[in-house]
């Protein structure tokens, strides 16, 4: 995933990077008896980005061991929105639930996270299935034209790391070069440059 900041926000917006890798190694020091309940499914809410055809969220684990190697996909935020808005998603249990409290105690440990603010011009380059990411809220200036504005672009190189099928629910493909992101209704295939 790529990053481009064209406008910064009045205050705040920083982001926050994270290793999963790290994480996971934490975790397995502090608590290896919770490590087992991240590579159970978790309901994720697809907050209102639902390909045609497909449920409002989708079932992945937060860690998945595949070809040999550790790729992972969290996003709290929007687990618990399944858990909140959807009756018919699976419920976590308690050490899924404790394991979330554990990896967001770690991302959110400054000896375990980089912090960055973004300035116009800068850009950053990350992994989604290595690297956690996050941000501060921020506020924005009273103008819309000189409203916060980062453009974001996912890539996925035909060289790209082999994903495990349960990701497909998430990128439609999982085939490397071929990873089609979220597709909805209305999508428009293009970049604006100016804020909408």
């Amino acid at each position: 995933m790529g990053l481009l900041c064209l406008r910064t926000a009045k205050a705040g917006g920083e982001s926050f990077l994270a290793s999963s890798m790290t994480v996971f190694n934490e975790i397995r020091a502090r608590r290896p008896d919770l490590l087992p309940a991240l590579f159970l499914p978790f309901a994720t809410d697809r907050r209102g980005e639902v390909p045609e055809g497909m449920k409002p969220w989708f079932d992945v684990p937060v860690y998945h061991w595949y070809e040999g190697r550790l790729t992972c996909i969290y996003v709290r935020q929007y687990i618990e929105s399944a858990q909140q808005l959807f009756p018919q998603a699976a419920r976590l249990t308690a050490d899924q639930a404790a394991a979330m409290d554990l990896v967001d105690g770690l991302v959110n440990d400054p000896a375990i996270h980089l912090s960055m603010a973004f300035l116009p011009g800068d850009m950053q380059f990350l992994h989604n299935h290595q690297i956690l990411h996050s941000r501060n809220d921020f506020e924005n200036w009273p103008e819309p034209e000189r409203h916060r504005h980062l453009l974001r672009l996912w890539l996925a190189p035909p060289g790209g790391r082999p994903l495990p099928e349960a990701f497909a629910a998430r990128y439609g493909s999982v085939a490397p070069g071929d990873r089609g992101g979220i597709v909805v209704k209305g999508t428009r295939l293009t970049v604006p440059l100016e804020a909408v």
